[in-house]
């Protein structure tokens, strides 16, 4: 497989595919739409706009928007000019914003209206772009004339995850392009195909799954108006949606949604016998007759969807069985941004219910130590560069041998499928010297109705026999009108079922939901300071 970088895709691409739509976002009754000719043409209108700024080769240029078609524009313009991109979070504070600035010094930021007073009486007032000025920028294609190499660093990705303090990931053209050529070759797509884009630009699944990756093979992406259902599925039908890249929550969203309509229209016993019949010739003949069963379902999605890609956090393989039943396919990946996202995925042709997949080509997973269980290893092209300006952290998780050392937990099985069991520095240490895998607790607490979510979390016991040890705990935010007495009796339920070491020891009552990152994994750390743990 012979890497390219942003720059030469881009350069072919707007060749290759002159006409076909790149980008498309609704806008009032109608939609605008770019075409691969015509984001080139505004690319170089772009950096010449860039330039003379006196944006130089390996100078940073921060994003700070919405998802919309000039955000794409933007970074490509900025990484196939040799300058490097910083995406920045715009559902974060001023307060949150402000430090990765001045951590990154970027020499412009190109940023939507909505979000000038970021950068009022900030070092970058006078340098900044504003992305509804983009479409006025277009410019005639020659060659572009700036020198990209592979190993040059295209993107700086901010990351705290659940634990805390953002860190800078290098990102370089060898890394992210590596990452899409690879992944892509898995999947029959072209330009027949059209991405809905719903998760924020600047996390890195959706840069290389959501954008590099559809724009390499020629796919239009339709940006997503809003999150709002309404919008969601109007997108879907109006524009032919035929994939789209989603968190378990959005699934788990669409799911419940597709159970209310239903019994509003008092057609519960017709949809149970369906799903019967569906999972008979599913388990029995072979064949998901799904679609034909559940047609009206289909078409309030478009009627085109081929599969859908979960990322960002495990789903659970039930609500995976049931879109199935209803012969719509869900693929899950696996995935750090410090690996420009993806190291593992499930396709359409290898799809283990439960698993996040093989390894994509050219990359190696391996379990630490040999064991059947422990931490998961990775090596391959897509593995950073490192943390920006911080070699201490970089040689925490990258080995001398190049390994990046992921702190989840999981195993491989015999035929080479990866499955996540947790995260290593969430492992729950009980008195007895066994571990507890917070994930599979949670998962138990999910399908308590009168929950309306949960987290589990390891606590010091600070007295007793047990003193110093860790027990679980569980922070529990109950359903409207649930009281706490009827879910204390659900989880001893619950510990009835479970072997000792694993029982929850204490449960902690919140009345505001749980906080959580920007691809709605909750945010433990943040947790338990606020709980004092």
């Amino acid at each position: 497989m012979e890497i390219i970088t942003i720059k030469q895709m881009l350069e072919e691409n707007t060749r290759k595919f002159q006409k076909q739509v790149a980008f498309q976002m609704r806008q009032d009754s109608d939609y605008r739409k770019f075409t691969f000719e015509r984001v080139g043409k505004l690319v170089k209108g772009l950096q010449k706009k860039l330039k003379g700024m006196e944006v130089e080769h390996g100078e940073r240029v921060a994003l700070l928007s919405e998802n919309r078609p000039e955000w794409a524009i933007s970074y490509l313009a900025i990484t196939s000019m040799g300058a490097v991109a910083v995406p920045l979070d715009a559902m974060s504070h001023k307060e949150e914003i402000l430090p990765l600035l001045e951590d990154s010094q970027p020499k412009a930021i190109i940023l939507s209206r909505k979000y000038i007073d970021y950068v009022q009486g900030a070092n970058w007032e006078n340098r900044k772009i504003l992305m509804e000025e983009i479409e006025g920028m277009e410019l005639e294609i020659k060659n572009l004339e700036f020198s990209v190499e592979l190993d040059d660093l295209a993107a700086i990705v901010y990351t705290s995850g659940t634990t805390g303090t953002p860190k800078g990931v290098m990102l370089t053209h060898r890394n992210l392009m590596f990452d899409v050529l690879s992944t892509a070759s898995l999947f029959d797509l072209g330009p027949g195909d059209n991405f809905l884009s719903v998760l924020p630009l600047h996390h890195t699944f959706e840069t290389t799954a959501g954008f590099l990756g559809p724009f390499y093979k020629g796919c239009t992406i339709t940006y997503a108006e809003s999150l709002k259902s309404y919008n969601l599925l109007r997108n879907l039908q109006e524009t032919g949606v035929t994939i789209m890249c989603g968190v378990p929550l959005l699934y788990q969203l669409f799911y419940e949604g597709i159970l209310r309509e239903i019994e509003e229209k008092k057609l519960t016993l017709v949809f149970k016998i369906l799903l019967g019949l569906s999972k008979f010739f599913l388990k029995v003949v072979g064949i998901n007759l799904g679609k034909t069963f559940f047609g009206t379902i289909h078409r309030k999605f478009g009627g085109k969807i081929r599969f859908f890609v979960s990322g960002g956090a495990a789903i659970d393989p039930e609500l995976v069985k049931n879109f199935e039943l209803l012969g719509f396919t869900i693929l899950q990946g696996y995935g750090l941004t410090e690996s420009s996202p993806v190291l593992t995925c499930c396709t359409l042709r290898e799809n283990r219910v439960g698993s996040v997949g093989k390894p994509i080509p050219g990359v190696e997973i391996k379990i630490a130590g040999n064991e059947p269980v422990g931490e998961i290893l990775a090596f391959g092209p897509n593995i950073m560069k490192g943390y920006y300006k911080r070699k201490d952290l970089t040689a925490e998780v990258i080995d001398q041998r190049g390994w990046l050392h992921t702190g989840d937990v999981g195993y491989l099985d015999e035929d080479g499928y990866l499955y996540i069991t947790g995260r290593a520095k969430d492992v729950i240490v009980t008195a007895s010297g066994v571990n507890v895998y917070p994930e599979e607790i949670e998962a138990l607490l999910g399908k308590i109705p009168l929950i309306k979510e949960a987290c589990i979390l390891g606590a010091r016991v600070k007295e007793g026999l047990r003193k110093g040890t860790e027990e679980v705990v569980a922070v529990v935010v109950p359903k409207e009108g649930v009281e706490e007495e009827e879910i204390k009796l659900a989880i001893n339920e619950l510990n009835s079922r479970l072997a000792d070491y694993k029982r929850i020891a204490r449960i902690i009552f919140r009345k505001e939901e749980l906080p959580k990152t920007r691809l709605l994994k909750v945010k433990k750390y943040t947790l338990r300071k606020e709980l004092g743990l």
